[in-house]
């Protein structure tokens, strides 16, 4: 991709039923977003089926993804690093990035299932502070730093994977403090806005190498926009059910569909339309990476490759990625 916003999709890996085929159709994905100038391609952990992903181990598929690809950059949007050890991390991580000529993209959260957290024996309520220790831990790895008093380092070495890590959190200030990238999603903004996280990392930023928000937009592109949200209609108020299960909250499932796309920020419609509300999305300026999702929990993998064709022709064109930033 041309200009200074970078383009990414992200896949939470969906499928309705317990079909490993749904990994195979992601390696596929991959290909056909990097065929169509993708930056780079991002999958989710979902441990046990939640919210019907099916993918536990990203690193494991990515890999996968790195012998299928030879450019786009390979991202995990996120691991929940409360529930791995971080030096095991790291060593599987230096690996992968290896065998990628260095296209990882290792993307960081604190998670917020409970029954994930029950289920690897571990307090959810303690998660922020694992988290902050897990990702020291994991930061003086790849830094090179002795591990031993004998004198053992990481190996392979960690040192440029440092400066691709990502946190998806609400404390802006913790992710630039740690010289991390920032991923910014609709569900992780917390009380602020989205644009106003965005503005607090930036400030706070204070290392000599870039700054990165990845800006996370569900977009479903279509010339219909009735058929398009017919299609995906159903799949909407499901996890608008599955979400308010898993929080204990009891937002309700909106009967108004339009309200219920509203509700979730999910962009669909002509290409026009979505452009249009791109431009009008106050957090975009201060992104260096926009992120797509194109997939709800039944979408095909023709659907989606379809639906990316429109990003990539039709949508990231009619952006100006200078324009767009501050």
């Amino acid at each position: 991709m041309s200009g200074r916003l970078r383009l990414g999709v992200l896949t939470r890996v969906y499928r309705p039923d317990r079909s490993p085929d749904v990994l195979h159709e992601t390696l596929a994905l991959f290909e056909a977003a990097e065929a169509l100038g993708f930056d780079s391609a991002w999958v989710a952990q979902h441990h046990f089926g939640t919210e019907s992903g099916r993918l536990p181990s990203p690193l494991v598929l990515l890999a996968a993804a790195a012998q299928r690809t030879r450019r786009i950059r390979l991202g995990t949007g996120v691991i929940v690093l409360p529930l791995e050890h971080p030096l095991r991390l790291a060593e599987d991580a230096v690996v992968l990035d290896a065998l990628s000529d260095g296209r990882l993209e290792l993307g960081l959260g604190a998670g917020f299932d409970p029954r994930v957290f029950e289920a690897f024996g571990q307090d959810i309520e303690q998660r922020h502070a694992q988290q902050a220790a897990s990702m020291r831990a994991l930061q003086c790895a790849l830094s090179g730093e002795l591990l031993t008093v004998q004198g053992a380092t990481l190996q392979p070495p960690g040192s440029a994977l440092r400066q691709r890590l990502w946190q998806a959190t609400s404390y802006a200030q913790s992710a630039a403090e740690n010289g991390n990238g920032l991923i910014i999603a609709r569900t992780r903004a917390g009380q602020l806005t989205e644009a106003d996280l965005a503005a607090r990392y930036r400030q706070s930023w204070s290392h000599a190498h870039p700054y990165r928000i990845a800006l996370v937009r569900a977009i479903v592109p279509g010339e219909d926009p009735v058929a398009v949200r017919t299609a995906i209609g159903p799949d909407i108020r499901r996890y608008i059910e599955r979400m308010a299960t898993l929080t204990g909250t009891a937002t309700p499932v909106e009967t108004d569909l339009g309200a219920a796309l509203a509700q979730l920020g999910v962009l669909h419609g002509t290409p026009d339309q979505i452009v249009e509300a791109l431009q009008n999305d106050a957090a975009l300026p201060y992104a260096t990476d926009l992120i797509v999702q194109v997939q709800t929990e039944s979408t095909s993998l023709d659907d989606a490759i379809r639906r990316l064709e429109y990003v990539a022709t039709a949508v990231a064109p009619a952006l100006d990625a200078s324009a767009l930033h501050r």
